[in-house]
């Protein structure tokens, strides 16, 4: 899961998860789900085929957990050429190409590995490199497919409604129906939980944003999520007490 970001889960970037959590809340949104990293000493390598696959394959993870990404495309480009088409290895290797900024090059892997078993983790890695760019409107489209394929995500429908929240009055409604959505799955979600804040904001729910707000256990967080919110309200033109 992952993982468009305080401050913006995508865009992740990786963009969307106080103000610490705030903040890193909405790039956090786009980021995938977070791992331990394994251990990568010669003497935890097996012998055998498969499970040296397994321990290469972890190990990207791991370094991209860390942030590594460009760790991550050179163990991927030393270690694990033979697997190159598997599905894990594509997602791995659009991860690692979104997290150095190569485009290009990730929207090429996103739209390959949206041909496999894992096509929602496809279209959801092409809207994060979409939301990365701006283009916020291909970046809905983008995650829309990603619900589509797998409807029960929190994760997609969080960064859906994230991405419509950016396409103008509009768009607010559809948004506030992703993020409720979103909430209800994982209502434990601070990347969820501010977005939703964020939309209620947006169309003048301000009762039950402040709810919301009221709802957070820590006054520092509390103060964080709301000075941010009406920060990013009223950087929209919206009016705001």
């Amino acid at each position: 899961m992952r993982r468009v970001g305080v401050v913006a889960a995508l865009f992740l970037v990786p963009v969307l998860g106080g103000c610490s959590s705030m903040g890193r809340a909405y790039d956090a949104m786009m980021e995938p789900e977070h791992r331990e990293p394994p251990e990568m000493t010669e003497a935890a390598k097996p012998i055998d085929a498969s499970s040296t696959r397994k321990l290469y394959l972890n190990a990207v993870q791991g370094l991209i957990d860390q942030g590594r990404y460009k760790a991550a495309l050179a163990y991927l480009d030393q270690y694990a050429v033979s697997e190159k088409g598997d599905a894990q290895y594509l997602s791995l290797r659009g991860e690692a190409l979104l997290g150095t900024r190569q485009y290009d090059a990730a929207v090429d892997t996103f739209t390959e590995l949206a041909g496999t078993g894992r096509a929602a983790e496809g279209y959801a890695g092409l809207g994060r490199v979409a939301a990365a760019r701006g283009k916020w409107d291909e970046a809905a489209e983008h995650f829309g497919n990603a619900v589509g394929a797998r409807p029960a995500s929190a994760e997609y429908l969080n960064n859906l409604g994230y991405a419509r929240l950016h396409l103008g009055p509009e768009a607010l409604g559809q948004a506030e129906f992703n993020l409720r959505q979103a909430y209800e799955l994982s209502p434990a979600s601070t990347s969820i939980r501010n977005n939703l804040v964020l939309v209620l904001m947006m169309r003048g729910e301000k009762a039950e944003a402040q709810r919301l707000i009221d709802s957070i256990a820590t006054r520092k967080e509390r103060l964080a999520v709301r000075d941010f919110a009406r920060s990013w309200v009223k950087d929209r033109g919206k009016a705001v007490n």
